[in-house]
Protein backbone atom coordinates (compact mmCIF):
# COMPACT_ATOMS: atom_id res chain seq x y z
CA UNK A 1 0.00 0.00 0.00
CA UNK A 2 1.74 3.33 -0.92
CA UNK A 3 2.26 5.71 1.53
CA UNK A 4 0.53 9.05 1.42
CA UNK A 5 2.34 12.81 2.21
CA UNK A 6 0.17 15.07 4.24
CA UNK A 7 1.29 17.81 2.17
CA UNK A 8 -0.58 16.38 -0.35
CA UNK A 9 -3.38 16.38 1.34
CA UNK A 10 -2.56 20.39 2.71
CA UNK A 11 -1.88 21.95 -0.74
CA UNK A 12 -5.33 21.57 -2.15
CA UNK A 13 -7.23 22.88 0.79
CA UNK A 14 -4.55 25.93 0.73
CA UNK A 15 -5.19 26.48 -2.79
CA UNK A 16 -8.41 25.94 -2.45
CA UNK A 17 -8.87 28.28 0.33
CA UNK A 18 -6.95 31.12 -1.50
CA UNK A 19 -9.10 31.10 -4.50
CA UNK A 20 -12.15 31.18 -2.35
CA UNK A 21 -11.05 34.12 -0.76
CA UNK A 22 -9.86 35.80 -3.70
CA UNK A 23 -13.01 35.26 -5.41
CA UNK A 24 -14.84 36.20 -2.12
CA UNK A 25 -13.21 39.83 -2.45
CA UNK A 26 -13.64 40.39 -6.42
CA UNK A 27 -9.97 40.50 -7.02
CA UNK A 28 -9.05 39.63 -10.54
CA UNK A 29 -5.51 38.62 -10.14
CA UNK A 30 -5.16 38.21 -13.70
CA UNK A 31 -6.56 41.50 -14.82
CA UNK A 32 -4.20 44.10 -16.17
CA UNK A 33 -3.45 47.22 -14.67
CA UNK A 34 -2.51 50.99 -14.93
CA UNK A 35 0.53 51.22 -16.37
CA UNK A 36 3.17 52.86 -13.48
CA UNK A 37 4.79 56.04 -15.35
CA UNK A 38 8.01 56.08 -16.60
CA UNK A 39 10.71 57.34 -13.92
CA UNK A 40 11.99 60.77 -15.82
CA UNK A 41 14.32 63.35 -14.98
CA UNK A 42 12.75 66.10 -13.16
CA UNK A 43 12.68 69.92 -14.96
CA UNK A 44 12.42 70.80 -18.75
CA UNK A 45 14.56 68.52 -20.89
CA UNK A 46 14.36 68.01 -24.62
CA UNK A 47 16.05 64.66 -26.35
CA UNK A 48 18.69 67.19 -27.68
CA UNK A 49 18.77 65.47 -31.17
CA UNK A 50 18.91 68.90 -32.90
CA UNK A 51 21.37 71.88 -31.91
CA UNK A 52 18.36 74.06 -31.26
CA UNK A 53 17.35 71.71 -28.10
CA UNK A 54 20.61 71.98 -26.88
CA UNK A 55 20.05 75.95 -26.29
CA UNK A 56 16.61 75.69 -24.94
CA UNK A 57 17.41 72.61 -22.29
CA UNK A 58 20.24 75.02 -20.58
CA UNK A 59 18.18 78.41 -21.17
CA UNK A 60 15.59 75.73 -19.01
CA UNK A 61 18.21 74.34 -16.86
CA UNK A 62 19.10 78.25 -16.02
CA UNK A 63 15.88 78.87 -15.45
CA UNK A 64 14.93 76.32 -13.47
CA UNK A 65 18.09 75.97 -11.56
CA UNK A 66 18.42 72.08 -12.61
CA UNK A 67 22.38 70.67 -12.06
CA UNK A 68 21.45 67.56 -13.73
CA UNK A 69 19.96 69.48 -16.59
CA UNK A 70 22.82 71.52 -17.30
CA UNK A 71 25.38 69.36 -16.75
CA UNK A 72 23.68 66.84 -19.37
CA UNK A 73 23.63 69.34 -21.83
CA UNK A 74 27.40 69.52 -21.47
CA UNK A 75 30.31 67.46 -23.81
CA UNK A 76 32.49 65.26 -21.68
CA UNK A 77 35.20 67.20 -23.65
CA UNK A 78 33.92 70.56 -22.81
CA UNK A 79 36.24 72.97 -23.46
CA UNK A 80 35.55 76.93 -21.99
CA UNK A 81 37.63 79.99 -22.78
CA UNK A 82 37.24 83.14 -20.46
CA UNK A 83 36.77 86.81 -21.95
CA UNK A 84 40.13 88.15 -21.93
CA UNK A 85 39.87 90.08 -18.76
CA UNK A 86 39.00 86.76 -16.67
CA UNK A 87 41.71 85.02 -18.05
CA UNK A 88 44.54 87.48 -17.21
CA UNK A 89 42.57 88.33 -13.42
CA UNK A 90 41.85 84.85 -12.67
CA UNK A 91 44.43 81.79 -12.64
CA UNK A 92 41.46 79.47 -12.38
CA UNK A 93 41.05 78.41 -16.24
CA UNK A 94 43.92 76.13 -17.15
CA UNK A 95 41.89 72.88 -17.67
CA UNK A 96 38.82 74.39 -16.94
CA UNK A 97 35.89 71.62 -18.42
CA UNK A 98 32.54 70.00 -17.97
CA UNK A 99 33.53 69.31 -14.22
CA UNK A 100 34.53 72.55 -13.33
CA UNK A 101 31.39 73.81 -15.28
CA UNK A 102 29.33 71.37 -13.15
CA UNK A 103 30.95 72.24 -9.80
CA UNK A 104 30.47 76.21 -10.31
CA UNK A 105 26.82 75.76 -11.55
CA UNK A 106 26.07 73.54 -8.19
CA UNK A 107 27.84 76.60 -5.98
CA UNK A 108 25.60 79.07 -7.82
CA UNK A 109 22.17 76.99 -7.56
CA UNK A 110 23.11 76.58 -3.91
CA UNK A 111 23.51 80.44 -3.42
CA UNK A 112 20.29 81.38 -5.65
CA UNK A 113 17.29 82.29 -4.27
CA UNK A 114 14.00 80.02 -4.69
CA UNK A 115 11.43 81.11 -7.07
CA UNK A 116 13.76 84.02 -8.01
CA UNK A 117 14.24 85.35 -11.44
CA UNK A 118 16.47 83.46 -13.08
CA UNK A 119 17.14 83.32 -17.35
CA UNK A 120 19.45 83.36 -19.89
CA UNK A 121 18.15 85.47 -22.64
CA UNK A 122 19.91 85.73 -26.18
CA UNK A 123 19.82 88.04 -28.85
CA UNK A 124 21.08 88.70 -32.11
CA UNK A 125 21.35 85.09 -32.85
CA UNK A 126 23.11 83.58 -35.80
CA UNK A 127 23.44 79.62 -35.83
CA UNK A 128 25.74 78.50 -38.40
CA UNK A 129 26.96 74.95 -40.11
CA UNK A 130 30.16 74.06 -39.33
CA UNK A 131 30.33 70.67 -40.99
CA UNK A 132 27.52 68.13 -40.67
CA UNK A 133 27.81 67.06 -37.14
CA UNK A 134 29.17 70.22 -35.75
CA UNK A 135 27.30 74.16 -35.83
CA UNK A 136 28.18 77.12 -33.78
CA UNK A 137 25.92 79.76 -32.44
CA UNK A 138 27.10 82.90 -31.58
CA UNK A 139 24.69 85.51 -29.44
CA UNK A 140 24.62 88.30 -27.31
CA UNK A 141 23.42 87.48 -23.83
CA UNK A 142 22.05 88.54 -20.69
CA UNK A 143 22.21 85.88 -17.69
CA UNK A 144 20.44 86.96 -14.46
CA UNK A 145 20.26 84.77 -11.55
CA UNK A 146 19.16 86.24 -8.22
CA UNK A 147 21.49 84.51 -4.91
CA UNK A 148 22.49 85.31 -1.80
CA UNK A 149 25.79 86.81 -2.35
CA UNK A 150 25.72 90.54 -2.28
CA UNK A 151 29.01 91.01 -3.27
CA UNK A 152 28.82 89.19 -7.25
CA UNK A 153 26.47 90.53 -9.59
CA UNK A 154 23.28 88.88 -10.06
CA UNK A 155 22.67 89.91 -14.20
CA UNK A 156 25.85 89.39 -16.20
CA UNK A 157 25.85 90.10 -19.97
CA UNK A 158 28.33 89.64 -22.86
CA UNK A 159 28.20 88.04 -26.03
CA UNK A 160 28.75 83.79 -26.06
CA UNK A 161 30.21 81.40 -29.12
CA UNK A 162 28.87 77.66 -28.53
CA UNK A 163 30.20 75.18 -30.76
CA UNK A 164 27.52 72.27 -30.61
CA UNK A 165 28.79 68.89 -31.70
CA UNK A 166 26.53 65.05 -32.78
CA UNK A 167 27.92 62.57 -30.56
CA UNK A 168 28.17 58.89 -31.39
CA UNK A 169 24.78 58.53 -29.38
CA UNK A 170 23.18 61.22 -32.41
CA UNK A 171 22.78 63.78 -29.12
CA UNK A 172 24.23 66.87 -29.48
CA UNK A 173 25.95 68.92 -26.72
CA UNK A 174 27.63 71.83 -25.90
CA UNK A 175 31.40 71.26 -26.70
CA UNK A 176 33.39 74.57 -27.15
CA UNK A 177 32.69 78.00 -25.37
CA UNK A 178 33.52 81.04 -25.44
CA UNK A 179 32.86 84.09 -23.51
CA UNK A 180 33.11 87.75 -24.81
CA UNK A 181 33.29 91.22 -22.70
CA UNK A 182 30.86 93.87 -23.70
CA UNK A 183 32.00 97.33 -22.55
CA UNK A 184 32.72 97.02 -18.70
CA UNK A 185 29.63 95.04 -17.31
CA UNK A 186 30.44 91.86 -15.76
CA UNK A 187 30.30 88.96 -17.68
CA UNK A 188 29.41 85.13 -17.57
CA UNK A 189 33.34 84.23 -16.77
CA UNK A 190 33.60 87.07 -13.95
CA UNK A 191 30.28 85.11 -12.37
CA UNK A 192 31.64 81.48 -12.73
CA UNK A 193 35.26 83.20 -11.09
CA UNK A 194 33.10 83.96 -8.17
CA UNK A 195 31.09 80.62 -7.77
CA UNK A 196 33.95 78.55 -8.21
CA UNK A 197 36.20 79.66 -5.02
Amino acid sequence: MPVTSSRWIVLPWSLALIIAVTAGTGCDVFSLRDPEPPITESGTFTQPDTPDHVVDNLQAAIAELNVANYTRSLAEELVFQPTAAAEQRDPIWTGWGRLQEQSYFTQLVAAASAGGDHSLELSDETMTVLAEDRYSLEAGYVLTVQHSRVEVPSVVQGRLLWVITQGADSQWRLEEWTDRQVGSEPSWSDLKARFSQ
